[in-house]
């Protein structure tokens, strides 16, 4: 399924418990030029989908609260949202259904590298 987004209005946001991967996150997307948000789990991530025209999201999946699983359901039983937003799955481990699948429009694994992370950026959102 391919959306139509309009990216010059994008923000990041980077949805994860860890707080040295969001930060790291944070640092090395705000030096590329990017605004940047977090979220500690999909509970909060949700809550800022509301304030936000577009977000590109970088989604953790084993997190407390509320795991990037049940965030992939929230925004399939919500088209309009999953619209309005483009999701990067972070994760060592994949274990999405195809239905999750739907939800996601890339996949970053675990460990990742700054250029990963680089190649995603100019991939979904050019400056």
């Amino acid at each position: 399924m391919t959306y139509t987004r309009n990216i010059s209005h994008t923000a990041v946001l980077v949805v994860d418990d860890d707080p040295l991967i969001r930060d790291m996150m944070v640092d090395l997307l705000e030096i590329e030029g990017y605004q940047v948000q977090t979220a500690r789990n999909g509970r909060e991530a949700l809550a800022r989908l509301a304030s936000q025209e577009h977000y590109l999201i970088f989604l953790d999946m084993m997190m407390p609260v509320m795991d990037g699983y049940a965030f992939c359901q929230q925004l399939l039983a919500h088209p309009k949202l999953r619209q309005q937003h483009t999701v990067i799955l972070m994760s060592a481990i994949h274990r999405l259904s195809a239905e999750h699948l739907l939800a996601v429009d890339a996949d970053l694994s675990k460990p990742f590298t700054v250029d990963d992370v680089l190649r995603i950026m100019q991939q979904y959102y050019p400056l």
